[in-house]
């Protein structure tokens, strides 16, 4: 275990202009649509209903080609070192969200977790994360992508707080 791991970025990390706000936004979309989802998933769980579609199904990009370098790099980075070590898959999906076209470079691991990356349209980074299903902890893209050779979590996921196995909300 890394004895000295990266904190996790804070708002009091990151400068007040108008692209952190845009920034803020987004992450909070993303975290909100991710609940969203996986509380429908959980209650068609739990009622022993089909489950819903999988999340930004209908904005994923079949092809590559005409993303950001940075989009693509990403895409490699986890294609490599998760979808090609036959562990989980990566996907990349354009959707919009808090009123700005996005790209969300998400990898879902072969169990309950993942990372996720967002980039604006120009291939500027808005944010990275580390998931449990629905929780996510925002932090330093190179902090998180080490985490895909050591399976560590950041200390702030506190796998207790899923929705999964709570009682149901009404």
């Amino acid at each position: 275990m890394n004895p000295d791991p990266e904190p996790a970025l804070t708002p009091s990390d990151l400068p007040p202009d108008s692209s952190q706000l845009d920034s803020q936004m987004i992450r909070d979309a993303i975290a909100q649509q991710l609940h969203d989802f996986w509380l429908a998933q959980y209650r068609a769980y739990c009622t022993g209903q089909s489950s819903p579609e999988m999340l930004w199904a209908e904005y994923r990009l079949d092809s590559l080609e005409q993303v950001p370098p940075a989009v693509s790099a990403a895409y490699e980075f986890y294609d490599q070192e998760v979808a090609q070590a036959d562990w989980g898959s990566v996907a990349v999906y354009q959707p919009t969200l808090a009123g700005q076209s996005v790209y969300v470079v998400q990898v879902t691991t072969d169990g309950d977790d993942g990372w996720l990356e967002v980039y604006d349209s120009a291939g500027n980074l808005l944010g990275a994360a580390r998931r449990y299903i629905e929780l996510l902890a925002w932090g330093k893209v190179d902090c998180l992508r080490k985490q895909v050779q050591t399976g560590e979590f950041p200390p702030e996921l506190d796998f207790n707080a899923s929705l999964w196995g709570q009682p149901l909300p009404e």
